[in-house]
Parts: structure tokens; sequence; C-alpha cells
């Protein structure tokens, strides 16, 4: 069969010119980002476009003017948009010339306005861009959604700056005029500042920074400003008041200063132990044994401390809800070669201290607490933490509330996004992960996700714990063979008809208030591994063993620092690691936490000589 196909030729046998497209070029102005309301502009704004269709244009040209009527004056309120539209020969002395739009160095796609131009404060302005194509259509329509901006140039404080520090966290300026940001910290210890700015609420463009450490003069810097100067040279200080500083200035001249002022606290680890009781309850009528009242938890603690050596109860204890929930101050740590921190789920500062702000989450909240505990592991103190770790409670306490759902990884979900790693990892500089030396977190009880690989989560027989049993396969357990075999629950919280009653047929019939460390069905759905420092010490045993809780580990040894004999001016200091338990040591037998209480003292070298 022949097919006959159709010749694109004239009658004179010429090939047609192919057709202009239907739709006209146009761009779509990107820069600066649009807001809501009034678009209020600097005296130098750097406009960008892209193309706005598929009709991709071959040139374009733009205008800029005040914003003036038919007579040429000044009037905000004349439509001028409408005007461009209606009477475009009005305008066109006021365009540019013609430019390629994939001209090099972006000039095709970006030109800066008031770099040679005088743009004069509380002014309207109009900027539009005209495209045209290879057939030499161009833009037609003007309209404020793509290709036209209308504006009011006015003065600017400066670019919003924020700085941060893993440990420090972050911290915010806008201007020259703000009083420095004041920090104690104990000496040695490293800092890693970083910073970007922000100057979309006014159409900005960054022209660079620079930054220094105990600058005598503001008029003098060594170093001028770069648009990559975004991070500082590492810096660390044993004494002294110290202050960093981070300049941003935008292509109007605007500038932010950012001061933050370090002084260095001694840490004289003279005192053998401290209580930091940060587990909030009230003096209630006991009933079910759902939780201690304020002096059940308080005898408790009292009994174990008052075994240390010199352990003074009305100097050594520091009660975080009779200090308004604020945390103990750093010149109160810094005494210290040991530390006990009890906490809770609510009314608790343990989260105020270790809450994580992860970089990609930087300029979203403001912190002024800093994360103390990581410095005080890192300069060789002890350190044994214990608490309600169900639900937010427990190491769970660092993350932000969107990453509060479990099984979770703290390398790869420290934001609540489940990306498989490929996004923000800085999750690995928070404590947990580092100090902790903590991968994934589980919950007997909190918030959990629905992936198809999660198994089934029940609370009543199934995911509760009846009791914790020694991981004898850690080498670091394995050394220590005076701790209790198994913890089982406390007589008094497991009578029948009391909330943990193991026998009720009721939720949960069981404990709950647990935090599972490195679950192993999790860490192999993940392909991963625990990092050499994670050294479990009780692993739970389930009420049914077919959870997939069961056997996972619960309490741990921090070994991050376990080498590093404190520098204390006076007394006693040995190199021990920590430890931690992902539950509250109330609740269980008292014998076992005694034998307990008598490992950790020994290691720790506080306990008085028979």
């Amino acid at each position: 069969m022949i097919v006959l196909l159709p010749v694109l030729f004239g009658c004179e046998g010429r090939s047609f010119a192919p057709s202009p497209p239907e739709a006209e070029p146009y761009v779509i102005i990107n820069q600066p980002k649009k807001i809501p309301g009034t678009q209020s502009y600097s005296t130098v704004t750097v406009f960008g476009w892209k193309s706005g269709g598929d009709n991709v244009p071959e040139f374009i040209r733009y205008l800029w003017s005040l914003v003036v009527d038919t007579t040429g004056t000044y009037n905000p309120d004349f439509d001028i948009v409408k005007d461009l539209n209606d009477n475009p020969w009005r305008y066109e002395e006021q365009w540019s010339q013609w430019i390629p739009f994939q001209a090099p160095s972006d000039s095709g796609r970006t030109t800066v306005i008031g770099d040679d131009e005088e743009l004069r404060f509380n002014r309207f302005y109009i900027f539009a861009v005209q495209a045209r194509d290879k057939f030499s259509q161009v833009t037609e329509t003007f309209d404020q959604s793509t290709n036209v901006r209308l504006f009011v140039v006015q003065a600017s404080s400066g670019p919003f700056l924020i700085i941060y520090e893993p440990l420090l966290h972050e911290f915010r300026f806008i201007g020259t005029a703000l009083n420095p940001e004041r920090r104690q910290l104990p000496p040695g210890i490293p800092f890693h500042f970083k910073w970007f700015a922000d100057v979309s609420r006014y159409g900005g463009t960054i022209a660079g920074y620079r930054y220094g450490w105990d600058i005598v003069d503001l008029g003098k810097w060594e170093t001028p400003y770069k648009s990559d100067n975004t991070s500082a040279l590492e810096a660390t200080f044993f004494s002294g008041v110290h202050t960093f500083i981070v300049e941003s200035i935008d292509l109007a001249g605007n500038l932010t200063r950012g001061t933050i002022e370090i002084e260095i606290v001694p840490f004289p680890m003279d005192r053998n132990l401290l209580w930091v009781d940060d587990f909030a309850s009230f003096d209630f009528p006991q009933v079910n044994w759902s939780m201690p009242t304020e002096t059940q938890h308080d005898v408790f603690w009292f009994n174990i401390c008052s075994r240390a050596i010199g352990f003074d109860p009305l100097v050594d204890v520091y009660d975080c809800q009779e200090n308004n929930r604020k945390p103990p101050p750093i010149e109160d740590i810094g005494r210290y070669k040991n530390i006990i921190w009890t906490y809770s789920t609510s009314s608790s500062t343990w989260r105020d201290i270790v809450l994580f702000t992860p970089e990609s989450m930087v300029g979203q909240s403001s912190r002024e607490t800093v994360n103390y505990i990581a410095m005080f592991l890192s300069k060789g103190g002890h350190l044994w933490t214990s608490g309600r770790s169900d639900q937010n409670g427990g190491l769970a306490s660092i993350l932000p509330d969107a990453a509060q759902s479990f099984p979770m990884s703290l390398k790869c979900e420290i934001t609540g996004n489940r990306d498989n790693c490929n996004g923000d990892r800085s999750g690995v500089y928070s404590m947990a992960y580092k100090d902790y030396c903590v991968s994934m977190l589980d919950k007997i009880l909190g918030r959990f996700r629905d992936d198809q690989e999660m198994p089934q989560r029940v609370l009543a027989h199934y995911d509760v714990m009846t009791h914790a049993y020694r991981d004898d396969s850690d080498p670091v357990t394995a050394v220590h063979p005076g701790l209790p075999e198994r913890l089982d629950l406390w007589e008094e919280v497991i009578k029948p008809g009391r909330y943990f009653d193991p026998h009720t047929s009721r939720i949960p019939g069981g404990f709950t208030y647990v935090e599972i460390y490195d679950p192993e069905y999790w860490m192999e759905r993940n392909l991963a591994a625990s990092q050499y420092c994670f050294h479990p010490l009780y692993r739970m045993q389930a009420k049914d063993e077919a959870s997939a809780l069961n056997n996972c580990t619960v309490a741990i040894w921090l070994t991050k620092y376990a080498d590093i004999v404190p520098d204390v001016s006076s007394g006693l200091s040995v190199a021990a690691p920590s430890l931690h338990f992902g539950f509250p040591l109330w609740f269980f037998e008292r014998n076992a936490v005694d034998s307990i209480v008598d490992v950790v003292f020994s290691e720790w070298s506080i306990t008085p000589t028979p």
C-alpha cells in the first residue's frame, strides 16, 4: 500500500515559514519575593525574572519610574499599570535597550535599580519587564501578578541576621542598636559559629559579611565584606570575657551588627554530687500509684544521694519547680563532678536545656537556654539521668514537636521529615546522638508513625514492660557484675487494682513510662548500625514476647567522655562512664536500685571507704 504524505511546499516549491506561536511571550518577576500587602523595597533593589510560559523570550527590556499621572505629576493613586496597558506609547522612552534573555552573567534575567539611580524614600514606583520572541512578538499585557511590581521605597533598619552555634543555639539581630547577647560558659569549649541574613522583607540583597573576635575599633576591620563569608574558624577560650561580632550589609548600605559576649566562668568541680530535682509532682493523696507524690519522690532520691561522700541536702539539691522552672545556673553546675538529674514529661526544665534546633529550622524559633549538660559531659563530668520517658519525655525532649513521631532516626528525621537521610542531617549534633550515642528512639507510649513496615502497637498485655534485665553481652556492662540481673517493679505499684497492676484486664496492664534506644527491629528495617559508643545496660521484657519492643534497650552507659579525668581544683576525680535510664527508677524494687547505686557511686569514687 502506498501512503501519500503531505509535502510542506508552496506553489513554487519553497518551504513554508513556521507560524509564530499564538501566545505572546512574557516573564514572571520572582525577585524580590512577593509578600502580601504593599511591597516595600530598599533604595537599592535587585529585580529578577524568569520565562512565564512555553514561548521563551529571545530578548527583554525593563522600565522603572515614579508613579506619575498623564501630566507627569507624582500621584501614588494613579493607576499606572492600567495606563501602561492602555497607552503603551506613553512609556516608550522609559524602556531600557533590548537585552538578550540568555545574556552572560544573568544580565538578561536580573537588574539592579538604585545603584546608579536615586530612589526617594516614601515614594511609590513601578517596575515592569517586557519580553520579545524570535518572531518579534512582544508582551502586550502587563499585570502585577506576573511582570509588574508596584512598590514603595522605605528606610530599613538592616538585614535580619541570624547567628547559630550548635551548643548556644541561635541569636537574632536587626540593625546596630541592639545590646549584646550574653552567655556564661565553661572554659575549653570549642565554638563553631555560622550565620545568614534575610532581606526579603524589604527586597534587599546581601552584599557581604565579616566577623571577628574582640574587635576594639569597629571602624577598623582586618577583613572586608565577602558574600560567602558565612562561618567562623573554631575558637576556644579558657578565661576572660570575649566578644564575637558579625556584620551583614546589603547593596543599599543597610547594616546589621550581631554581638555575642561570652564570659568564661570557672568550673572548679569541687563538690561531689548535685541532685537536680526536675520531676514535677504534688503531695496529693496517693490513690492508684501511677505517680509518686512530691514527698515520696524526694525521700527516694534523698536516700540515694545521701550515700555519697559530703552530700548536703541543704546545698547539693536544686529543685527546678521551687526556682520557677528555671534550670540551675551554670556556676552551680560547674561546682560538681557528678550530677543526678531526674525529670518528668511536663513542667520540666529538662527540655529547655536539651531541645535541639536543626540547622534547616534555624530562624523559626529563638532560644536563650544553653545545653550545658553536653558541656558538662565534655568536661569529664559524670551524669546520671532518669525520669518519666513516655510520650515526649526522655531523650525525645530534644526533638521539635513536628518530629515527635516514633520510632524515629535522629540522624535523618530530626525535623520530622522522613526523607531517608537526603535532607537535614544536623541531628548528629544533638545531645542524644552526639553525647548519648543513641541513633534511634522509640516509645511504649507515644505518637506513632503509620509506615507500612510498622508492626502492631498495642498497650494492653503486649508492648508494656514487665521487668528489665541486664545485658551481659555488652562489654561495659560485663565489667560491672555487681549490677542486679533484673529490675522488677516495686511491689507497692503493682498491687491489685493499682495503675500498673499486671494482672488487670484494663489498659495498660503493665509498665508504660519507658523510652527505647536503637530498637533492633527498626535498625534492621533502616539498614542502620549502632554507634561504637552505644552500650546497652538494661533491656526490657515485654509482656507479650511477640512485641517488637521485646528485648529492646531501655538503659544505656554514656561512654563518649568516659576516659576524661575532670580537671578539678581540689579533691579526687576519676574517669568513669555516665548512665541513663529511659524510665523513672522510683517504680522499681528498692534492693535492686540500691545495688545500682553501689556500683555507680563506687565507679565515681564517691562512696565512703568501709
